[in-house]
């Protein structure tokens, strides 16, 4: 009788001692899905309810040959990224330094801005989207009558 092999040989990739399921379990991960999202699409949870999908889906990231496949894979998905988020802060700090050693204010002050709306220092813009006239200048509110009518030029018919 022989026996299921829990470990693998050393030439074999992590994933060889995986099922397909488990290995479809980790790509999902790996690709960014939650942990129930992922076992949903690996595995048939259609009549599972929702903590039961969780509790299964958390086991099997427990298990360590989950734990190191997923890991794998997004080591090598970090490996194909061509830009990351911090090459482009890297990249924005050197322009500066460049744009200070050459006493160039406007440039130092376009990459701070750009640093700044990458981290989310800026304040949400507002833009009006219902502006008619192009210039995207926020109006004042209109009345329904007032909507009906505009929308009626583009061939909107409401209901009054």
């Amino acid at each position: 009788m022989t026996e299921k092999r829990t470990t693998k040989p050393p030439h074999e990739p992590t994933g060889a001692t995986l099922t397909a399921k488990q290995e479809a379990f980790c790509q999902a991960i790996a690709d960014g899905m939650t942990q129930a999202d992922a076992y949903r699409t690996a595995y048939n949870a259609v009549n599972m309810k929702p903590e039961s999908v969780q509790v299964k889906a958390c086991e099997l990231t427990k298990d360590g040959k989950i734990s190191v496949r997923v890991a794998e894979l997004r080591s090598k998905l970090a490996q194909k990224q061509l830009w990351t988020r911090e090459m482009s802060v890297k990249a924005l700090v050197r322009a500066y330094k460049v744009a200070e050693d050459g006493g160039q204010s406007t440039a130092m002050t376009a990459a701070v801005k750009e640093l700044n709306a990458m981290h989310g220092y800026n304040a949400p813009s507002k833009v009006d989207l219902l502006s008619t006239d192009g210039t995207m200048t926020p109006k004042a509110e209109m009345t329904d009558e007032q909507m009906r009518v505009k929308l009626e030029k583009f061939g909107i018919a409401v209901k009054p």
